[in-house]
């Protein structure tokens, strides 16, 4: 049997673990085994039932299971203040992008000369942790687009972001650098703070934004909100590997049902991301609240971010998160990390892996945008990367089982593009966000009220209005780094390109 290899790298765990025993069918065989008999007495496979290994929890999938920590304790209050001072407590009361008033001169300064707090104690309680970095990739990202432009590159980071940040991101597998998890994973409050989130009591408040906008909390409490749906998802998943376990006649008909309730649960995720049109204002999204997640790869000739106090060896743990296909012979440039993207959220990924959807590149494929989704893996927590390695290496990949029965069990064939079908909707939802958001937004200039929040004109002032340039998809990038039509594009074709039967439909292009 031959199968389609997801990009995802291995992922090894301690010897002793038993996750680490041999799987009940690495044995060669001549059709997709499904057959527990062929299990010779090695560890059962447990792919898809040891999620509480990977802190995945049944309830809220990749969201923790216990409340976000709201605020860190003495001696790392002081973090909390110099947030607090950042964003202020009203929309234009926070810091603002470019700075160069004496209030971001002054914060500024104060960072600059901010005591650096041991972090040990912080290390006993996950909780500390997430929150302490969320608070510190907040700080760095005031710090960093506070910055005059005629600053020297690459920025340098004080050591008291800069140290702190790097003790705590390796213990939680993170880069140092604002992420989907800071803003989505460890930074909301659900609809009854003092009960669990749920389905039922899902994600409602977020704890932490830029711009004190209602638009960028609606932004991070939706793709929240599409986590908690995506827990019913991974669910279905779950049941469906045992049918591939069980693989009889009858566990084939059940994965058929399954697979079916997959592609509306699929749908389900796209519909809440596409509310976002109803609920976020487009033209303050482009404006005041995307520039802030930048990170120091903001695309082809960035210089980076230099973390003052911190030697090479002490971003060695964290160095595969850089993009360091970005990086030019002979020029001095800081560390080249991304900003949050919607490809650092691991339900996506786990679908794909799931569905056996192949992102490797193609022959005629520039590897630095093929390789985008594997360089987001490294932008995700470790437990949840390891999840996805470990169902990455699940033995009996779905798409092989699929082509393998495709004739005489077309029902499960049609489910299977069905699903696809699904998670080609969500893609192309994804990209009328972007061309809401984004493309539409590039091709305009902003109106008066984001350009006195913005500072570059005041209230009541008459503003002579600039012609815009015409934009071309094709060049913009994403926060993450990546060309955006193109990665977008390319990962919708992807999954149309995995379907048993043609494709129908009309198909949906970026304008």
């Amino acid at each position: 049997m031959t199968s389609v290899a997801p990009p995802y790298p291995p992922f090894s765990l301690p010897s002793g673990h038993f996750l680490s025993l041999p799987p009940s069918y690495a044995g060669p065989s001549t059709s997709p085994s499904t057959s527990s008999a062929q299990s010779g007495g090695l560890a059962p496979n447990t792919a898809s039932l040891a999620s509480a290994d990977f802190e995945v929890d049944v309830r809220t999938g990749f969201l923790p299971g216990s409340k976000n920590v709201e605020r860190l304790p003495q001696p790392w209050e002081i973090w909390e203040e110099a947030l607090d001072a950042a964003r202020g407590t009203a929309v234009g009361d926070g810091l603002r992008l470019g700075g160069g008033r004496p209030k971001e001169v002054l914060w500024r300064a104060g960072i600059e000369v901010m005591a650096v707090v041991d972090t040990e104690a912080l290390q006993t309680s996950m909780g500390l942790m997430r929150r302490a970095h969320l608070v510190l990739s907040f700080l760095l990202h005031f710090y960093a687009h506070t910055s005059p432009s005629d600053a020297p590159r690459p920025l340098a980071i004080p050591a008291s972001i800069a140290i702190p940040i790097l003790q705590i991101a390796p213990k939680l597998g993170l880069p140092p650098i604002l992420t989907y998890s800071d803003t989505v994973l460890y930074n909301f409050l659900p609809s009854r703070p003092d009960a669990s989130v749920s389905i039922v009591n899902p994600p409602e408040r977020a704890l932490v934004t830029f711009t004190n906008t209602r638009s960028e909390e609606q932004f991070y409490v939706i793709s929240a909100q599409c986590e908690i749906a995506g827990a019913e998802a991974l669910r279905i998943m779950r049941q469906s590997l045992d049918e591939l376990f069980v693989g009889d006649d009858l566990a084939l008909r059940r994965l058929a049902v399954y697979l079916r309730k997959l592609a509306k649960q699929i749908d389900r995720v796209g519909d809440i991301t596409l509310s976002m049109i109803q609920h976020i204002d487009p033209e303050e999204f482009y404006h005041l609240i995307r520039p802030w997640f930048k990170g120091g790869d903001d695309g082809p000739g960035s210089l980076g971010w230099a973390f003052m106090g911190v030697p090479d060896e002490g971003v060695a743990a964290v160095a595969a998160a850089e993009n360091t296909a970005d990086r030019a012979e002979g020029v001095k440039r800081g560390k080249l990390f991304s900003g949050p993207s919607a490809g650092q959220s691991s339900l996506i990924h786990a679908i794909d892996i799931f569905l056996t959807v192949d992102h490797s590149p193609s022959a005629d494929e520039v590897q630095n945008e093929a390789s985008f989704l594997q360089r987001m893996l490294e932008y995700m927590p470790l437990a949840h990367r390891s999840f996805l390695g470990h169902l990455a290496d699940h033995p009996t990949p779905l798409r092989p089982v699929i082509t393998h029965y495709a004739k005489t069990h077309p029902k499960l064939a049609a489910a299977y593009d069905l699903a696809l079908d699904a998670l080609k909707r969500f893609r192309e939802k994804h990209m009328r966000i972007v061309s809401v958001f984004i493309v539409q937004q590039a091709r305009r200039q902003p109106s008066d009220r984001i350009r006195v929040l913005l500072g570059t004109a005041e209230e009541g002032e008459e503003v002579e209005v600039e012609v815009v340039q015409a934009v071309s998809v094709e060049e913009m990038r994403g926060t993450g780094g990546s060309p955006l039509f193109k990665f977008l594009k390319r990962c919708r074709d992807n999954t149309t390109r995995a379907m048993i039967a043609a494709p129908k439909g009309p198909v949906y292009e970026l304008k």
